[in-house]
């Protein structure tokens, strides 16, 4: 019977997800005792999708050497529409700083307190002529932690995860900030998912590398709508060079 293969490709990343759906007939498994969606469930599944759709933000996006900030306040803790306020700003300014050396600021941010002080993560491009002593300058309300992003795809997991979690304190209450659960500057390239049917024969228990990739992990069960599933990533062989094909 046929399935569904989708492939996302994002920076050094490949991921594939294998599935089978009702409209192909595909075999359901038996439903297990409890299996029913609840609220706590269905928080926990949100959450997975939010840091899917934030790793494969970052891979796109980011690279090693691109700068991870931290800021915080020095003295009053603002209160929410403050602290929106304060990270606007602080965006706009850093935006205006890029643009006088003719480079463009990507950025994702969040902003969390929950049983914390109010603070704000930023991940950033990195751009030559913006420095720490910029940044600083530019983060009037108080401290500015900065580090190097390391970039590869165990980074932006990790990363995509802790953003996603610090959000979720607060988020799905009326003390959340943002609309979303992070804020991101417009000219990020958002990953596309390319979707084939595929033959059933083709499924593969431990599915075959592309070209130029390694499998890097492998998952496979029984999703929500008890249909098999598969999951695989693949990552990019450094220095690896498709061969040009003659003429």
């Amino acid at each position: 019977m046929p399935y569904i293969e989708r492939t996302i490709t994002a920076g050094k990343v490949k991921e594939v997800t294998k599935y089978h759906t009702f409209k192909y007939k595909s075999p359901k498994k038996p439903r297990g005792q409890n299996s029913n969606s609840t609220p706590i469930l269905m928080a926990k599944v949100n959450q997975r999708k939010a840091e899917d759709k934030l790793r494969l933000l970052l891979n796109e996006n980011f690279r090693e050497n691109d700068l991870y900030l931290t800021l915080t306040y020095e003295k009053d803790t603002p209160d929410a529409a403050e602290a929106k306020s304060n990270i606007t700003r602080f965006i706009r300014k850093l935006r205006d700083c890029y643009k006088k050396i003719g480079s463009a600021l990507k950025y994702v941010a969040v902003t969390e307190y929950g049983r914390k002080r109010i603070h704000h993560h930023m991940l950033i491009n990195y751009a030559i002529g913006i420095g720490k002593g910029i940044i600083k300058k530019v983060w009037a309300f108080g401290f500015s932690k900065i580090d190097l992003f390391g970039g590869e795809p165990d980074d932006c997991e990790r990363l995509a995860n802790y953003l996603v979690k610090e959000t979720s304190k607060t988020f799905n209450t009326d003390e959340k900030i943002h609309g979303l659960r992070w804020i991101g500057s417009k000219n990020l390239v958002h990953p596309v998912a390319e979707k084939r049917v595929v033959s059933a024969s083709s499924w593969r228990e431990q599915p075959k590398p592309v070209k130029g990739y390694y499998i890097d992990v492998v998952k496979s069960g029984i999703n929500q709508q008890d249909y098999p599933y598969q999951f695989y990533r693949l990552i990019k062989i450094e220095g690896y060079e498709k061969p040009q094909k003659n003429e």
